[in-house]
């Protein structure tokens, strides 16, 4: 199936309002957002849950450690692209965005327990052991930010599916940082 990618002026009225917020928050129009714009509920909520990702407790290291976990687990060739640059634009080092490209732990044990906990809850669809919530509890992190790794998951539900069924094509802006899954048994 082929899917349409706007432009501002191809997409639906009720798109262009959350499109062109896109191109202020990302100063283009990334494809995923011109794919989104075909379903404009799709693309304003995705846009508004990104803006509300933003003002969680976790600083945007940690936000892009969430967003490439969930990439990586939900084998999303085109967000583990984006956000490898979007994480190195943040500050993280180069150390860990291999880490998180490659599948080998985050040598910072904090950020390796944000990952971990991240990697379970999308693998286990939410059905965490107490334990893993304990042992993230247990590296610094509250209750808040247990609730708060679902809305980033969340966020790459729409993002990671999205890009699954429509095979979107790789924005050149991401295009230096292409990603496929490596075979890590």
């Amino acid at each position: 199936m082929e899917f349409t990618i706007h432009t501002l002026e191809t997409a639906p009225n009720d798109s262009k309002e959350s499109l062109a917020h896109a191109k202020e928050t990302f100063g283009f129009i990334p494809n995923l957002e011109g794919i989104f714009a075909e379903a404009p509920a799709l693309l304003k909520g995705s846009m508004t849950l990104w803006d509300l990702f933003e003002t969680t407790s976790f600083t945007a290291i940690e936000q892009q450690i969430i967003y490439l976990t969930a990439n990586y687990e939900n084998s999303c060739n085109y967000c583990m692209a984006a956000h490898s640059g979007l994480a190195k634009m943040v500050g993280m080092s180069d150390e860990n965005i291999e880490a998180l490209r490659n599948g080998t732990p985050i040598s910072d044990s904090k950020l390796q327990a944000l990952r971990h906990f991240t990697q379970q809850m999308v693998k286990q669809r939410g059905w965490v052991e107490d334990n893993d919530i304990k042992a993230f509890m247990a590296a610094g992190y509250e209750k808040q930010q247990v609730l708060e790794v679902i809305l980033g998951i969340a966020i790459k539900v729409m993002h990671n599916y999205t890009n699954h069924i429509a095979h979107t094509p790789l924005d050149k802006q991401f295009s230096k940082n292409i990603w496929s899954k490596p075979n890590v048994t």
